[in-house]
């Protein structure tokens, strides 16, 4: 039995209630998936400024619930910093979903590219692949030019064209095989996609939760050599007590 939790890094409930719809649509019946978002930070995320503001609202969130978990997920789709600061304060599986979507369109296809929302996405997206090591599997990024709230406002056959046409670009311009869904708030719209598209269509959270179901199943933990050893302690100042936890005492 799993117990996962799904922290969206924004605070848009509408995000995080689709997330969650999703992740129990898909969840095994022995796995339990809880989705949340911290009580402070902003409703989007659209940049690195944007990403960096939404973690400590996401680290202390993560950190009050670290004893109540086997595994978490962090459903924005960026190469989110809270993803690494997570995997060094405990040795439980953390994915992004970034990652995980990308990693499973590597089975899928032999290249992949991703669609995302808004135009500024794409350079930060690129820079996300090729950290993964994952350049020469990905075919493009590619923007629809629609703000991250936009999933929110948008008639749902504007977002689905705006979607669709982006995805045949890649498909037919970039020799795509595979399509990844590049934001949180696409959540649910792959299977839809995927009869339109005739390729596979990789939704972040799904993959993100299958995998970590693997992994927890399979007893396996994250390394504390090297990249994601616990922190040392040290003073914090100005700055609730709850981020003194994690450290590893004596440090």
């Amino acid at each position: 039995m799993a117990h996962i939790l799904l922290v969206n890094p924004n605070t848009s409930e509408e995000f995080t209630l689709r997330i969650q719809s999703i992740a129990s649509q898909y969840a095994l019946p022995s796995t339990t998936v809880v989705a949340r978002s911290p009580a402070s930070g902003p409703r989007s995320i659209e940049s690195i400024y944007d990403e960096i503001l939404s973690a400590s609202g996401t680290l202390e969130l993560v950190i009050s619930e670290l004893n109540n978990y086997d595994a978490f997920v962090i459903a924005c789709y960026s190469d989110h910093p809270a993803i690494y600061a997570t995997r060094e304060i405990t040795d439980k599986p953390v994915l992004g979903i970034a990652e995980a979507s990308m990693y499973v369109a590597c089975m899928l296809g032999h290249k992949f590219s991703v669609v995302t929302t808004n135009q500024e996405w794409e350079p930060l997206l690129g820079d996300a692949v090729r950290h993964y090591g994952l350049g020469e599997r990905c075919a493009s990024v590619r923007s629809t030019g629609m703000p991250v709230l936009a999933l929110e406002s948008a008639s749902a056959e504007e977002v689905d064209r705006m979607i669709l046409n982006a995805a045949r670009a890649a498909i037919e311009h970039d020799g795509a095989e595979v399509i990844c869904l590049g934001c949180a708030g696409m959540t649910g719209l792959d299977k839809k996609l995927e009869r339109e598209l005739k390729v596979p269509v990789v939704d972040g959270v799904v993959s993100a939760l299958k995998i970590l179901e693997g992994l927890v199943g399979y007893g396996v933990l994250t390394s504390k050599r090297r990249a994601y050893a616990q922190p040392r302690q040290k003073e914090l100042v100005g700055l609730p007590a709850i981020f003194g936890r994690p450290y590893a005492p004596g440090g």
